[in-house]
């Protein structure tokens, strides 16, 4: 179980999960108003906290005190607030900063699909569309700033997936690597900035190529990387030597994962490798983090996340062989397939 339940009464574990949502919305706020990188510099008593973020003094020391409760500040003797190591994941500059999630996984609209799960639950159809009257992807190319906000979210991760790639195979061997659906390019430039000699793909849309030729010009690796866009469901560039694909392939259910998997089998040559790069679900009743996502997926999507034996069945009915899930630091697992 995801809370410490030792010693609590029988009935105190359910009702601290009926209010983690709150916590939830506690940290959101924290991520919306600013607070951690107004702490970057150090401990700020409350009311200068305060007039650093606009904030209404005797409220934002009661969002103070509630953030401190879930380990995200503390106190000093002197009445200073600092951030506590786990707060600092929510400054805007911190490496693996979550502060981009906190604002797009947590946003009104999404909180508002939530409210469809138990319609979901009962269809097995997504709950986002019917509450909003369009389907996610829709709904963020009519919103652009809720889409900038979600596009921050994804890309923010991008060099943690990376490290998970490369600490589960060796892309030493590995002349060209085409990053499908890989967005501004991130993961692709850790890959190409910590292996010599390797060149690489990346295919998105065309309307993402934009971004992504600036941020690999000033991550130093244009020159080893050619761009493409297209609509993966229908055809991805052929000739690499691994295509990977991260975080993509949940997104999407059975039907749509599998013809992108597809695309990506024609594309390939025999003997030519698959990796996603995805969460894993973890078999028994253990808490997993990847089982509540599972549910986000079919609230926004209609997706789900996937155990080891799921994606070894995607893969083999786009036409994939010998199917081999690598486990790295946790979330992240490799799930590997080769081109026959």
């Amino acid at each position: 179980m995801v809370l410490e339940t030792e010693g609590l009464p029988p009935r105190e574990p359910a009702l601290r999960l009926l209010s983690a949502g709150w916590a939830s919305h506690a940290v959101r706020a924290m991520a919306a108003l600013g607070l951690a990188d107004h702490l970057a510099a150090g401990p700020r008593t409350p009311e200068e906290l305060a007039a650093a973020s606009r904030t209404h003094a005797p409220t934002l020391a009661r969002l103070l005190r509630t953030l401190a409760a879930l380990g995200l500040c503390a106190t000093d003797g002197d009445g200073r607030v600092r951030l506590t190591p786990h707060g600092e994941f929510l400054r805007s500059d911190a490496p693996d900063s979550v502060r981009p999630y906190a604002l797009a996984l947590l946003a009104p609209h999404v909180e508002r699909a939530w409210e469809g799960l138990p319609e979901a639950v009962r269809t097995g159809e997504p709950a986002f569309p019917r509450v909003h009257g369009l389907g996610f992807w829709e709904y963020l190319a009519a919103h652009p700033e809720e889409g900038a906000a979600f596009d921050a979210a994804m890309t923010g991760g991008a060099e943690e997936r990376a490290r998970a790639l490369m600490a589960a195979r060796d892309l030493a061997g590995v002349g060209t690597l085409v990053d499908v659906g890989g967005g501004q390019g991130r993961l692709l430039a850790a890959a190409l900035t910590a292996t010599p000699g390797l060149r690489g793909v990346l295919f998105d849309r065309p309307e993402v190529l934009p971004g992504t030729e600036a941020f690999l010009t000033g991550a130093g690796v244009r020159d080893r990387c050619e761009l493409v866009g297209g609509d993966f469901f229908a055809a991805v560039p052929a000739g690499g030597d691994a295509y990977v694909l991260a975080v993509v392939v949940h997104d999407w259910p059975d039907e749509q994962a599998v013809a992108i998997l597809r695309a990506c089998h024609r594309a390939m040559a025999p003997g030519a490798r698959v990796w996603l790069v995805e969460r894993v679900v973890r078999p028994g009743d253990a808490f997993d983090r990847t089982k509540l996502l599972d549910l986000l997926m079919l609230v926004l999507f209609g997706a789900q996340e996937r155990t080891g034996e799921e994606y070894r069945a995607l893969l083999e009915a786009a036409g994939f062989g010998s199917v081999t899930v690598h486990p790295v630091e946790p979330p992240w697992s490799i799930v590997e397939a080769v081109r026959p």
